[in-house]
């Protein structure tokens, strides 16, 4: 076949849209083709790097490199997000999928990206150069009868306004300065609302003053997927509200996506359990030339155990899918 790669244009979205919604059938829904659209709204977004496959006239591929800035180790780097990457059902396995990687890894290279981490099948994504378990999950479990203070104040949550985000980048700096891996969140609103409609995305206000901010979902309350404080007291305070949100019946423990290691965790002294796990999927493709690339050297030491691996957050525009 004489296909040809390209970059999009808009004139293309419509069949982007169709090509994600007829290949990713795993659900009754279409999140990967919101996806795009979504991540086309970012400041950062290159349409030079969502590329197409085109056929005599029709679109049968379709992959996307979300920039992404990404702090290692103190350091920080201009890395990418693969997600997604769709091939018509009626073309896969003829090398489509395969020649869209090579070709936005040829871009990124040229456009000095320092690396790009996809979620992805390991089988598949090690042919292009990715690695597994690159990073890992860590929950801090926390049992809810160690969650107690004589501190009276009124927690609530409210709606995120353009106003917070300054004091969500300080806190997020405080929690990853010197973080071994972590995406690094934008400075617009649209970083940190959530378009997820099971998700729910707040500030979280201590007596009316701006303390903390959260991602959970709407349905479950017990999953939390990403949370801040200002300090270890209103982490007290915050966890504290939040335990009234369970249901006592059925929840021991209130489970928390922090290191734990984290300074925020200081009021809760050891009384909290650890859970961390990694997995094959979770791959990370070096683009710098591995001879004077200090990422090599990084992640060969995630891999070895002498440096612990860090968590990613993924960005709020996956809470689609």
């Amino acid at each position: 076949m004489n296909w040809n790669i390209r970059q999009e244009y808009p004139s293309d979205y419509y069949a982007i849209t169709e090509l994600h919604a007829l290949t990713f059938s795993y659900s009754y829904g279409m999140g990967e083709a919101v996806l795009v659209n979504i991540l086309r709204a970012r400041s950062t977004f290159d349409p030079e790097l969502s590329l197409v496959c085109e056929l005599d006239g029709q679109i049968i591929g379709h992959i996307l490199f979300t920039p992404q800035p990404i702090r290692i180790q103190g350091s920080t780097y201009q890395g990418l997000i693969l997600s997604p990457l769709a091939v018509h059902p009626n073309y896969q396995k003829q090398g489509i999928g395969s020649a869209l990687i090579e070709a936005g890894h040829h871009r990124a290279l040229h456009k000095d990206f320092a690396l790009s981490v996809v979620l992805g099948h390991p089988h598949y994504y090690v042919r292009f150069g990715y690695q597994g378990k690159a990073w890992m999950d860590e929950q801090v479990h926390i049992p809810l009868e160690s969650i107690y203070t004589d501190h009276i104040a009124v927690v609530r949550e409210r709606r995120i306004e353009l106003g917070d985000i300054p004091s969500f980048s300080l806190m997020w700096e405080h929690l990853h300065a010197s973080s071994p891996l972590a995406l690094i969140p934008g400075s617009s609103i649209q970083d940190w609302i959530s378009p997820g409609a099971g998700t729910i995305s707040t500030a979280l206000l201590i007596d009316e003053k701006l303390r903390g901010y959260i991602r959970y979902s709407s349905t479950d309350p017990e999953k939390i997927s990403f949370i801040m404080a200002q300090d270890s007291h209103s982490l007290l305070l915050i966890a504290n509200y939040f335990k009234q949100k369970l249901n006592p019946l059925t929840a021991s423990h209130l489970s928390l996506p922090l290191p734990a290691t984290s300074y925020l965790l200081e009021r809760f002294a050891t009384t909290f359990d650890v859970n961390i796990s990694t997995y094959a999927e979770y791959m990370v493709k070096i683009l710098e030339d591995p001879l004077h690339s200090k990422l090599h050297h990084h992640f060969t030491a995630f891999e070895e155990g002498t440096v612990p691996r860090g968590s990613i957050i993924w960005p709020v525009e996956f809470d689609v899918c």
